[in-house]
């Protein structure tokens, strides 16, 4: 089996990468720039289709671990060739325009696994766990949270942005309810060392594809928070609507003033945990999985990065776009999470709502 992993010399790309070869899968990263392993390597650009084109049709699968605006363009590369397509989420309003590529691959027989990372990803397999073992709740709520020693961005900063900026969509009663960023906010205690963390409502993934696959469901929000978030909250208030001045976009201004004070990449030893909570009439079930950091990579790029590679070594199957609740294995997944030292958890509580 071959896997091209484009954009696999970034900083989530990077951890997709690390584990393919630490399980001797034979892969070829398409990128701007080189990866830091020594793997083959060819410089492509998700503005020509056709070039990339040309350059996944000997793979078995592609893994589009780029920044999430360019799916779309990755997906229509992996239909011309002819191949597999994997990502790591389209941030709700992407993944809307995904998933009308469903007929497409369909027509070709292909499969495209969209949201295949932490979260959405493994989030969205644990609620599938959870569904089939416990039956449909009233409500689902997904929370993440991190904690480190210190302050970096370790994954993209324009999805961090967009994700302080964007109108965050809940699912209520059978609708699409849309509130500012940032307007709700709730205390979720994970398991150490992340601990007690504010989390947050921002927009998500999971919200394009819950209320559907879980068909009949009230209610599905996101929060998320951790170590830095404050910061990263300002900075988006400052320049997250990406104006210009003096000539220059402020997103870009910010990314290169992050890079040159030292503040992209990973601290190595961030910790993360990804919570989905079902909610009962008189229970409450979870499951919580929490990610480590390893190899110089932070749980969050860790935990981003895996899932993808873990699914193509499954040699999931399916035709259409689809999300992992509709293809992957829970089982067989989280005895994969396991082996690379995720800790997962499954909790029965008591609804005090009730």
């Amino acid at each position: 089996m071959k896997v091209c992993v484009i954009g696999g010399s970034g900083q989530v790309g990077s951890a997709t990468v690390f584990d393919l070869i630490q399980n001797n899968v034979n892969v070829k990263v398409i990128d701007l720039r080189k990866p830091k392993f020594d793997v083959e390597y060819v410089q492509g650009d998700l503005n020509n289709v056709e070039d990339i084109v040309s350059k996944i049709k000997e793979c078995d699968y592609v893994i589009n671990t780029a920044q999430y605006y360019f799916n779309l363009k990755a997906m229509q590369a992996s239909l011309k060739a002819g191949v597999n397509y994997v990502d790591l989420g389209g941030l709700f309003w992407m993944t809307r325009k995904q998933l009308e590529m469903n007929k497409d691959f369909e027509r070709e027989g292909l499969l495209a696994l969209i949201g295949m990372g932490a979260e959405p990803g493994i989030t969205n397999v644990s609620a599938k766990y959870l569904y089939e073992k416990y039956s449909l709740p009233e409500k689902i709520k997904i929370r993440n949270g991190w904690r480190s020693s210190g302050f970096k961005f370790n994954w993209s900063v324009d999805t961090q942005m967009d994700e302080i900026t964007m109108k965050a969509p809940v699912w209520e009663n059978g609708n699409y309810v849309y509130y500012e960023p940032l307007s709700k906010s709730e205390i979720i205690e994970f398991s150490k060392p992340v601990g007690v963390v504010k989390t947050y409502l921002t927009i998500h993934s999971e919200l394009a594809t819950f209320p559907y696959s879980f068909d009949g469901v009230k209610y599905v929000d996101w929060m998320e928070g951790g170590d830095g978030f404050d910061g990263v909250i300002v900075l988006g208030k400052l320049f997250g609507d990406n104006v210009e001045v003096m000539g220059v976009k402020s997103r870009d201004y910010l990314k290169e003033l992050l890079k040159i004070k030292g503040f992209l990449g990973s601290q190595g030893d961030e910790w993360e945990s990804a919570k989905v909570i079902f909610e009962y009439e008189k229970k409450v079930r979870e499951i919580e999985v929490l990610i480590p950091p390893k190899d110089g990579f932070d749980g969050t790029q860790y935990g981003a990065g895996v899932p993808a590679s873990i699914a193509v070594q499954m040699k999931v199957k399916g035709e259409g776009v689809l999300p992992p609740e509709k293809v992957v294995n829970q089982d067989v997944f989280f005895e994969e999470l396991k082996k690379r030292g995720f800790i997962i958890y499954e909790r029965e509580l008591s609804n005090v709502s009730s």
